[in-house]
């Protein structure tokens, strides 16, 4: 998307796109996902670093620092903070430090204190942070409290199971549907980007709004 937005503005040919991830590949479960990602990255000139993280930025030389101790000069730096539980939880004993996640049973997200659940960023089930994967823990909770309330069997194991919207620039998007713990290991499909699915990602975050928030999404404006 940075790419278009700058070939748009005439900007791409004075410009240099670095991608630094942790990762070795951008979509670990899903190799198919990562050429995808991969082919796409060097059909526009974006550098991806892999296997690495960005320890200190220095603003006053622009540079970012990385782990394997070189640097990259910056006019522009996008990146995603630490994630950390929040110090409340940490005081509640829930998690053992602010790195720590929450423990649970991966199969019905319970914590060591009963009847307490965590889903969503907090939980150490191992599947990312991502709303989709917190929407679908929190089904399994709402489950179990209605069953332990009222009786009846339990509800079925939580799978970490979601799919995740990817831009693809030139309006189109992909999609992958990963499953984290049904298996021996994690696991994702892909699908190619195309229209289609561009169309049913704005659909997605409508349905959202209009669910959580008991409104078309239009009457937000």
């Amino acid at each position: 998307m940075l790419h278009d937005y700058l070939s748009t503005r005439g900007r791409r040919q004075a410009t240099e796109i670095t991608v630094v991830m942790p990762f070795g590949t951008p979509i670990p479960p899903s190799p198919d996902t990562s050429l995808a990602i991969l082919a796409a990255f060097a059909e526009r000139g974006i550098k991806f670093v892999k296997d690495t993280l960005v320890t200190s930025l220095d603003p006053a030389r622009k540079v970012a620092v990385l782990s394997n101790g070189t640097e990259i000069p910056y006019e522009l730096f996008l990146g995603v903070p630490v994630h950390r539980v929040p110090a409340v939880v940490v005081e509640s004993g829930l998690a053992a430090d602010q790195y720590g996640w929450v423990p649970v049973n991966k199969k019905t997200l319970e914590t060591k204190f009963p009847n307490v659940y965590a889903v969503g960023d907090v939980n150490g089930v191992g599947t990312p942070k991502a709303g989709v994967f917190a929407e679908s823990a929190s089904v399994i909770v709402a489950a179990a409290i209605i069953s332990k309330l009222r009786g009846g069997p339990s509800p079925d194991a939580y799978k970490g199971a979601g799919s995740c919207y990817i831009e693809f620039g030139h309006d189109v998007v992909g999609r992958v549907d990963v499953d984290f713990l049904s298996g021996p290991k994690p696991t994702g499909t892909f699908q190619e980007p195309s229209e289609a699915l561009a169309a049913e990602k704005i659909q997605f975050g409508a349905s959202r709004i209009e669910r959580w928030f008991g409104r078309p999404p239009a009457s937000r404006h």
